[in-house]
């Protein structure tokens, strides 16, 4: 087998559908196999995958014991070349899966390869491509200053080798995982990427990012103006150190004076998103189903503009909400639409095959919202 995609899934079934959605497409005419674990959701995912996705191997862990042991669990009994780690809450373009087995195939020594993501506005996600985590980054990184925690010396569209990638994409090759260590499951949740990505440099592999191929994660980096956020960056960066760094001790100290400085002058709040709905200038629906545009209608109590994909590259948009039906239009379209039109006040939602809902997020730092049409 070719390729084995692997989907840890916690409390998130709606945008998991679309994912699946878009992996079927993406890996179409590929020897792929999908695995999801889910971890205690205990919601509709089991229900949900098992209607829609029967081809899906389906694993339910009776606890929530982590990001990195669940991938393990899916790793195990993957049975392909290449394994493609994809978050639940992601959507994936029809030639992004073959474009990165190719790639990765085409680079000597390869160890792990990313793409480049957006969030749910189409804007660019920096942490698709992130420098080596040192002391100096990590604290710069805690008192709000990015700029040399993401690796800036390739543009988002380039590609080339960078030192880490991030979970939420990630493709290697299963025998180089197997000779490391792996995902260490001491990282409960954040880190556990970076580890393991130093792990495959150590071992002397290369990580690469592929910016032309487009990946949308409707939830980015965690903001760390939240207090929850903030320390379980802390402590994973706490623990990283103490793994691989033979001075932990004297990091760890200086990195707590940076933290206790960071926490006492870093905005105390995270931004909110408004309770009051955007009031829209336009409502664009690209998509063919009668009942569906109805259900909008009645649901916005607006006047919806019908597009046919030929159409869409016709129309001013500017302010306007953006519907996707994927019956109708391709997720590469779609992708593509969204990085053309990110920067006019714009918001988009997709609403899947199977399910009158809407699915979308207008912030790189919350998960959005799904909205059901009655």
């Amino acid at each position: 087998m070719k390729v084995s995609v692997i989907i840890v899934s916690y409390k998130v079934p709606y945008h998991l559908m679309l994912c699946l959605e878009s992996l079927n497409s993406a890996i179409r005419d590929l020897d792929a196999e999908i695995i999801v674990v889910d971890n205690a959701s205990n919601d509709k995912t089991s229900e949900l995958v098992s209607k829609y996705f029967p081809q899906v191997k389906f694993i339910q862990n009776p606890n929530n014991d982590g990001f990195s042991k669940a991938n393990n669990i899916g790793i195990n009994q993957a049975k392909g070349k290449y394994i493609c780690l994809i978050n639940p809450d992601t959507v994936i373009s029809e030639t992004s899966i073959k474009a990165t087995i190719k790639k990765h195939e085409s680079f000597d020594n390869c160890g792990i390869l990313g793409l480049r993501l957006i969030d749910g506005t189409g804007h660019f996600l920096p942490e698709s491509k992130i420098n080596k985590l040192t002391l100096k980054v990590a604290a710069l990184k805690m008192l709000g200053f990015s700029k040399q925690y993401y690796n800036n010396n390739l543009s988002e569209g380039e590609e080339g080798q960078t030192t880490t990638l991030v979970g939420a994409f990630m493709c290697f090759r299963k025998q180089d995982y197997e000779r490391l260590e792996g995902l260490d499951e001491r990282y409960f949740m954040y880190g556990e990427d970076i580890d393991l990505c130093y792990q495959f440099t150590k071992a002397g592999y290369q990580n690469y990012y592929l910016g032309k191929e487009s990946l949308i994660h409707f939830k980015g980096e965690s903001t760390l103006r939240d207090d929850v956020y903030f320390k379980r960056f802390f402590d994973s960066v706490k623990f990283f150190f103490t793994k691989h760094y033979s001075n932990s001790k004297l990091m760890i100290g200086i990195l707590s004076i940076f933290f206790i400085i960071a926490k006492r002058f870093k905005k105390s709040d995270m931004l909110k998103k408004a309770n009051v709905k955007p009031d829209y200038n336009n409502i664009f629906y690209i998509g063919q189903n009668k009942e569906l545009y109805q259900k909008l209608k009645i649901h916005y109590n607006k006047n919806i503009k019908t597009l046919e994909p030929k159409q869409i590259d016709s129309q001013n948009y500017k302010d306007s909400l953006i519907v996707f039906d994927t019956k109708t239009l391709s997720y590469q379209r779609a992708i593509d639409f969204m990085l053309k039109n990110n920067n006019s006040g714009n918001a988009f939602r997709f609403i899947p095959q199977h399910l009158g809902v809407l699915i979308g997020s207008d912030s790189s730092t919350s998960q959005g919202e799904v909205v059901f049409l009655k």
